[in-house]
């Protein structure tokens, strides 16, 4: 029996052993509970947090999207770790595989969601303009177009000409959604000087070539084949062509000639297309044409500098991807009418 002074004293220790109990097994539920999975369901989706949006709104967002946090314990998680106010706009990804934990460090870290867009080589700033809005990087196609011909940010970027085109680098890209436009055409064109070499430089030196006229003619290479081992052959036909003062005559510079005054893209080409009045006519101007027709890799750019030791002045497409070369007009007309008048008359008699 617990004498009548002590009892207090005893009491007074079992309630305390019990407070800590309770406090222990609170926390380590705490623990449990902020750390649990928010769902059991393999479950991934974007959300955003607007900048000044409620905590509140965001889980509201979360929920109707199948993904459902506890919005009491998520705001008392984040006034016990002092982050109440640290939470960083922007858009995110969020999974059931998520905790309550996790969540909050990543919304106050500002891990967000980054944007994949791949800019393969050979596009214009105009299709990388549509690839940017169609990925959800940009809001509209103009902002791009805008940023890829301001004067300031070109000067800035060293960028020669009064388009971006050309050192828009192909690349697999990672951006935030409604990203600025500057900030998008800065990293491609950071990402072009990157792969510029010191040798690449010295070719152009060599033969008497600006970069600019490298890049130039490295976008009509990539255009004309995506097959790198015929890139010098055809770049040693341009080479040709132009220490004789021949037209380039190259098709696809009378196609972003097209695009450029009417917009549109026209893959097969008629006897008047090739008369239009644009200096990016390589069948009515000699020389190459003022500037890049599209954006060209690096494999295109080194076959610019690095033509093949060859005499070819001709080629035309084998209609597989290939092409075949001539060294002269009566071996490059035979191989036009073995390899694109026949099989259209062909396919003519087909249609008849």
């Amino acid at each position: 029996m617990i004498p009548q002074e002590e009892r207090p004293y005893v009491l007074g220790m079992i309630g305390g052993v019990i407070l800590s109990t309770l406090l222990l097994y609170l926390i380590i539920g705490t623990f449990y509970y902020v750390n649990m999975p928010l769902g059991k369901k393999n479950l991934s989706v974007l959300v955003v947090l607007e900048k000044g949006e409620p905590v509140n709104t965001f889980l509201r967002k979360l929920n109707e999207k199948g993904i459902k946090v506890n919005p009491l314990a998520f705001r008392l998680y984040l006034k016990l770790t002092g982050h109440s106010r640290d939470l960083k706009a922007g858009e995110y990804l969020v999974s059931t595989g998520h905790s309550i934990k996790t969540l909050a460090e990543t919304l106050v870290k500002g891990k967000i969601y980054l944007r994949k867009v791949i800019v393969w080589e050979g596009l214009d700033m105009f299709d990388i303009a549509r690839l940017m809005v169609q990925a959800g990087i940009l809001s509209r196609k103009e902002d791009f177009l805008d940023a890829a011909t301001n004067p300031f940010l070109l000067k800035k970027l060293k960028v020669p000409g009064e388009t971006a085109e050309g050192f828009l680098f192909p690349e697999t890209y990672r951006f935030p959604r409604n990203s600025p436009p500057q900030r998008v055409v800065k990293k491609m064109v950071y990402t072009f000087w990157g792969k510029i070499t010191p040798d690449i430089l010295e070719k152009c030196r060599e033969m008497g070539f600006t970069l600019y006229q490298a890049v130039t003619l490295a976008s009509i290479i990539q255009k004309e084949t995506f097959d790198k081992r015929e890139m010098p052959l055809i770049s040693a036909v341009y080479h040709n062509r132009l220490k004789r003062g021949m037209r380039l005559q190259a098709d696809p510079t009378v196609i972003y000639a097209i695009k450029l005054k009417y917009g549109k893209e026209k893959l097969r080409l008629t006897r008047k297309d090739l008369t239009i009045d644009s200096p990016y006519n390589t069948y009515r101007y000699k020389g190459l044409p003022p500037g890049p027709i599209c954006n060209p890799g690096l494999d295109a750019i080194e076959a610019a500098v690095n033509p093949a030791p060859v005499d070819y002045l001709y080629f035309v497409s084998k209609g597989d991807g290939t092409h075949h070369f001539s060294r002269t007009l009566l071996e490059h007309n035979k191989a036009v009418w073995r390899y694109i008048k026949l099989p259209r008359l062909e396919e003519e008699k087909l249609i008849k």
